[in-house]
């Protein structure tokens, strides 16, 4: 494309407005500036059913929404781009539920298509994303809808701070080999809470369950089976949590940082443990607000470090 005036005025103006983009976030990875997405797409159809009668005459029945799946497209630029690039394809690739904020909107969202373009020797990369919405339900304005909300926002937040704690464990196991094994079999290993059949990835799933049936707006008073799904997954998230909290804090009393191996297993089981508790209070607090409004009663928080 040439560098019209027009095109060079847009430029300029767009580098003086640059550090004042409101900020995007997907997972645990914040695009600000020439990151934000120049473009989000977003949309869907009102599914009817349309019966015909003789004379001409139409009955259509609503048969429920069918949103689009958002649509974005930006830029990463400078020294960091490749490795913020890399972040969003890890996402794509777990094929975890992540949380999506901007442009108005607050979702439990999944990576269904991601790519880049590497140029200018990595230091300008264009992307593209596509995200999956979850079920969208017209709210009734009020005190429960505004608790469902935030019952939405408590297990999307929680589910990214474990995600952010495994991703950051994982790089951290890769990059330490020899001594390591060893310090490993010591202590409950790091596999076992993190792995496919781990606490953590039960957590994971609940925690985007929760947030795909709240989070989407549902008023939790008026949807009494979403609700119960949404108590069912928060209590085994917790029950999970509380599990995760004894094991990371029992390998902190149990490992004695000697040499570089120990250091990283108690950096890995303390980044595990600072999320399953920051994690936990999010539960409490996403359990207590359901609780609340669909008018049940609790006994005691859920999680309790």
């Amino acid at each position: 494309m040439s560098l019209t005036l027009m095109n060079a005025q847009t430029a300029i103006g767009s580098i003086g407005r640059l550090w004042a983009s409101a900020p995007v976030t997907i997972g645990g990875l914040a695009l600000t500036g020439m990151e934000v997405p120049h473009l989000i797409r977003d949309g869907g159809t009102q599914q009817v059913a349309v019966h015909r009668l003789p004379g001409g005459n139409r009955i259509i029945d609503a048969v429920g929404n069918d949103p689009d799946r958002l649509e974005l497209s930006g830029t990463f630029v400078g020294p960091t781009a490749i490795e913020r690039a890399w972040m969003l394809k890890q996402m794509r690739i777990a094929g975890q539920p992540v949380a999506f904020s901007g442009a108005g909107l607050s979702l439990l969202v999944r990576i269904v298509q991601y790519s880049y373009d590497y140029t200018h020797k990595g230091i300008v990369i264009p992307y593209r994303l596509v995200l999956e919405q979850p079920p969208q339900v017209a709210s009734t304005a009020g005190v429960a809808s505004d608790l469902s909300a935030l019952v939405g926002d408590d297990a999307g937040s929680a589910l990214s701070a474990v995600t952010g704690a495994l991703d950051d464990v994982s790089t951290i196991a890769g990059n330490i080999t020899g001594q390591l094994g060893t310090v490993m079999a010591q202590v409950t290993p790091i596999a076992d809470m993190t792995g496919a059949g781990g606490v953590f990835a039960g957590v994971q799933d609940q925690l985007g369950m929760v947030g795909g049936l709240s989070g989407a707006g549902v008023n939790l008073a008026s949807a009494p089976d979403s609700a119960a799904s949404v108590l069912s997954g928060l209590e085994a998230s917790g029950a999970g949590l509380t599990t995760a909290i004894g094991l990371s804090g029992a390998n902190l009393e149990s490992i004695t940082p000697a040499n570089a191996a120990s250091l990283s297993t108690l950096t890995q089981n303390a980044q595990l443990h600072t999320a399953s508790v920051t994690s936990g209070a999010l539960v409490n607090r996403a359990y207590a607000n359901t609780l609340s409004a669909t008018s049940g009663t609790q006994d005691g928080p859920l999680v309790t470090p």
